[in-house]
């Protein structure tokens, strides 16, 4: 018995070592899709949550999106956290969009842009509101945009 590449070998069995770079390459591979199925897992099972603290009106909330686009063939999974707070009927919310896959680890590569908005309901289900963005990355503000939605 002999060791080649971490491999045992039988007696005069001797395997190629591209063949050892080959395993190992798969294994990467193994190891890969194991780590991105626990993230899918893990975010399935706490997509969204959200929480109050005491009775200050600062609200959190955190909501991960994981997505596979069948015709591009390509995985993504983005993470939002989101910090809010209520003051008399305007309601301030401040939150990014975070990649952390997208076909490969991209957490950390690319700095996020922060969202901040400010929206009142004027009716229960009519809300007019102004929101903008700060590019970190690029040290550039987004535009303002005013606007309006309507739920039903």
């Amino acid at each position: 018995m002999g060791r080649i590449g971490g491999l045992e070998t039988e007696e005069g069995d001797m395997e190629s070592p591209s063949l050892c770079i080959e395993e190992n390459k798969q294994g990467r591979l193994l190891m890969k899709n194991l780590a991105l199925a626990a993230i899918v897992a893990a975010a399935t099972t706490t997509a969204a949550q959200a929480g109050e603290i005491g009775a200050t009106g600062i609200t959190w909330g955190l909501e991960t999106t994981v997505e596979y686009n069948v015709d591009a063939e390509n995985m993504s999974v983005t993470t939002t956290p989101e910090l809010g707070y209520h003051w008399s009927m305007i309601n301030l919310t401040l939150s990014s969009d975070i990649a952390i896959y997208d076909d490969e680890f991209v957490a950390g590569d690319v700095m996020p842009t922060l969202d901040f908005k400010a929206g009142t309901h004027i009716m229960e289900n009519l809300e007019v509101y102004i929101e903008t963005g700060y590019d970190l990355e690029a040290e550039d503000m987004s535009d303002i945009v005013v606007g309006a939605s309507f739920a039903f």
